[in-house]
């Protein structure tokens, strides 16, 4: 029997999310499945973390307390922050295990990022980030 997409991602909600919010004490805000995709999250302070699989792929999302959606990935957000480890590219990959950690060591950062006298700011570096990154798929060849 084929594992649905929901099956796959409890899976991966016990084993990743579920010990990541025992270990801060988050608050489970709310749960969603669809046909290809599974999201939670939980909050805390000014942080809201979020599990999210699409079609398999699993990762954290981080954003304000409030929000519905994640602002960015945790290994987009980890960039900010001295690399774990670097490919040969020079970008950094983190599996969930890592993501989970870097979440659980910068956890008063984040508190901080996402409050509201800093969260303009986190806002400004997404959407620059977003920018640079727009610009170098659209460049012309």
């Amino acid at each position: 029997m084929t594992q649905t997409y929901a099956q796959h991602f409890e899976i991966l909600q016990e084993r990743y999310f579920v010990p990541l919010c025992q270990a801060l004490k988050l608050s489970l805000v709310r749960t969603e499945h669809g046909d290809t995709y599974s999201v939670t999250s939980a909050a805390l302070g000014n942080v809201r973390i979020f599990f999210e699989s699409e079609r398999g792929l699993g990762g954290f999302g981080i954003g304000e307390a409030g929000a519905e959606r994640s602002l960015c990935g945790v290994e987009e957000l980890a960039e900010r922050f001295p690399r774990i480890r670097l490919l040969p590219e020079g970008h950094q990959r983190l599996d969930l295990d890592e993501q989970s950690l870097f979440i659980q060591s910068h956890w008063q950062d984040l508190q901080v990022m996402f409050s509201s006298e800093h969260l303009r700011e986190t806002t400004a570096w997404k959407n620059a980030a977003a920018k640079v990154l727009t610009k170098k798929y659209s460049r012309d060849t």
